[in-house]
């Protein structure tokens, strides 16, 4: 029971810090390949304990990120960065000798032009949603619950490319329960109604997805950007991409 909870509390972690991906931490505590299969079953009691420890890992990171935030937000930005920019080679699969194609490299240069200059341009006034709305976070719930299953995706990558990850800390810290309902909702709905399809679909078309979603993490780093370059924001990122390295050091594939 403590174990499973302990194993919970790393995942939970892994849900809130964007570079960390908790499909690869349950890859890590092997049990990747029999969760999914039981999470497509609904059979789902046997991990009770996981998930209790997965919300007690979300509360204390989210305030731990929030106060963080708050006080030191150019550092936090900083490293948010780098763990970014250092999962990206986890996302993508790809491995030395493979033949190199052209339609992956489409598809990674498509979603970094969407999240560069569409998603986390500042200047743009385009939406097709109300930014920190009730279905903002209802649709950021469901895409980043989907997406964290796969191993080197991290869900709260996710909310920051939606332009949300900050909405959703503020939202956690400040316990604003309207907006936490629809993104538990939207939660619970990618992860039994999404989750399956999204693994299927990364099953079969593995590199063009995988090289999307890298496009994806790398235009959202837009976002976290300075007005500036300094000596400290550059430090502080190579701490955060050298923390991610050191995580995911031993590449772990779906199918491992």
């Amino acid at each position: 029971m403590i174990l499973s909870i302990l194993k919970g509390i790393f995942i939970g972690t892994a849900l809130v810090l964007p570079g960390l991906s908790a499909g690869t931490v349950i890859l890590i505590l092997g049990f990747y390949r029999k969760f999914i299969e039981d999470l497509s079953s609904l059979r789902f009691k046997p991990y009770l304990p996981i998930f209790a420890g997965a919300v007690i890992g979300v509360l204390f990171s989210v305030y731990a990120v929030s106060y963080l935030l708050e006080y030191f937000n150019s550092q936090i930005m900083a490293v948010i960065l780098g763990m970014l920019v250092a999962s990206i080679p986890a996302v993508i699969n790809y491995h030395k000798g493979d033949k190199i194609k052209a339609l992956p490299f489409l598809f990674a240069a498509a979603g970094f032009l969407i999240t560069w200059y569409v998603v986390c341009d500042p200047s743009n006034t385009f939406t097709v949603l109300p930014p920190g709305g009730h279905f903002h976070f209802l649709l950021g719930g469901v895409l980043s619950s989907a997406t964290m299953l796969l191993p080197g995706v991290s869900g709260s990558a996710v909310l920051i490319i939606m332009n949300l990850y900050d909405d959703v800390i503020f939202a956690f810290s400040n316990l604003e329960w309207v907006k936490l309902f629809f993104l538990s909702i939207g939660f619970i709905i990618g992860l039994f109604g999404l989750a399956r399809v999204l693994s299927a679909l990364y099953r079969r078309y593995q590199t063009e997805i995988s090289f999307l979603l890298g496009g994806l993490v790398l235009g959202s780093t837009r976002a976290l950007l300075p007005v500036s370059l300094s000596i400290s924001f550059i430090i502080f990122a190579l701490a955060g991409a050298a923390f991610v390295f050191f995580l995911t050091r031993r590449r772990i594939g779906i199918t491992d």
